[in-house]
């Protein structure tokens, strides 16, 4: 059971800190695992390359992740589209490297070890745990040291280069709030527990039917005095009945529209009727409910500054990926 655990951790962290360039790419081309791969320079920057190993180094591990959860594959040409935006990003990441070692940012060692102790610390791995982890990777403990020195390199960039320069006036959070004035109200929140009869896509009408009923024999018996919690682990189809049907809060809006209404009219510990949504039949008992809060004009300024101040570094970021484009050298070969 330790060893489970130990694993599902490893592979945790490993989402987090290995590959943290392709965090935002979904990767779902065909790629063949069991290919060898003949290396070639897949693009010139200012002289520095990329090749596609470390394209495919990047893409591998997604494209097997996205493979074996969705099932999806997709054409050569969405492959090449896809595979071409995965570039563009490396480039990108080598543009901001080589613009952070022209104005003399260094990252010394201690700072690598200070992050990497912090990473094992907080997944509760020891240096051996983790060394195996990234072992299990295909990466060497010298090679992620490098890569996380690069990662904090960019980080120390933008900090100096783009947040230390950015200063939000008081006239425009005034201004957004004027605009988005109900959006800083805490909206009602509800904590739900579900029974969930799934209704197949192939399903007939017969079958549907055959559900349903299903779905009020057992509200019958929770209305008999059957305890909810033991329904849910006999007969609940969701994700959730691992951990007792309990879906957690949720605001008002969330919960899928058919769920919505009811969730929100019933007092705590209530339990719905049968309600029928896209993907079956649900039972529903209200756990506990938070009303609608109202922030005070500091925390409504403080939340306004963080959303403007994050859409600066962003723009910011973007134009000067742009500029650096524009005065460089680059030269794909994909």
């Amino acid at each position: 059971m330790r060893e489970k655990s130990l694993k599902g951790k490893e592979r945790s962290i490993l989402k987090k800190v290995v590959v943290p360039l392709a965090l935002e790419i979904i990767l779902l081309f065909p790629y063949e695992m069991g290919a060898e791969i003949i290396d070639k320079i897949v693009a010139i920057v200012n002289g520095d390359i990329i090749t596609l190993s470390e394209l495919r180094e990047i893409s591998v591990p997604y494209l097997e992740k996205m493979k074996s959860k969705y099932s999806l594959n997709y054409d050569e040409e969405q492959f090449r589209e896809t595979e071409r935006r995965i570039l563009d990003q490396l480039i990108d990441e080598t543009l901001v490297i080589q613009e952070a070692d022209r104005l003399e940012i260094v990252i010394e060692e201690k700072d690598v070890d200070i992050t990497i102790r912090d990473v094992m610390d907080n997944s509760k791995l020891s240096e051996d745990q983790f060394k195996h982890a990234l072992d299990e990777e295909g990466i060497t403990f010298e090679e992620y040291r490098e890569q996380l020195k690069n990662q904090i390199k960019k980080v120390r960039f933008v900090e100096q280069e783009i947040k230390s320069r950015i200063q939000i006036k008081e006239k425009e959070i005034e201004s957004y709030h004027k605009e988005h004035r109900d959006s800083f109200n805490t909206p009602p929140e509800v904590k739900l527990q579900q029974i969930l009869l799934m209704i197949p896509s192939e399903a007939s009408e017969q079958e549907i039917s055959q559900i349903r009923g299903k779905a009020e024999e057992i509200l019958k018996k929770i209305r008999n005095g059957e305890d909810f919690n033991t329904m849910v682990k006999l007969h609940s189809q969701d994700s959730s009945a691992s951990a007792g049907g309990d879906i957690g809060f949720l605001k008002q809006g969330e919960l899928i529209p058919a769920l919505n209404e009811v969730a929100f009219s019933l007092n705590v510990g209530e339990v719905s009727s049968v309600i029928q949504s896209s993907l079956g039949f649900h039972i529903i008992r209200i756990l506990d409910k938070r009303e609608r809060q109202k922030m005070t004009k500091e925390e409504r300024w403080k939340e306004i500054e963080g959303i403007l101040y994050n859409q600066r570094v962003e723009d910011k970021f973007k134009q000067l990926i742009k500029e650096l484009r524009n005065k460089s050298y680059i030269k794909i070969n994909l």
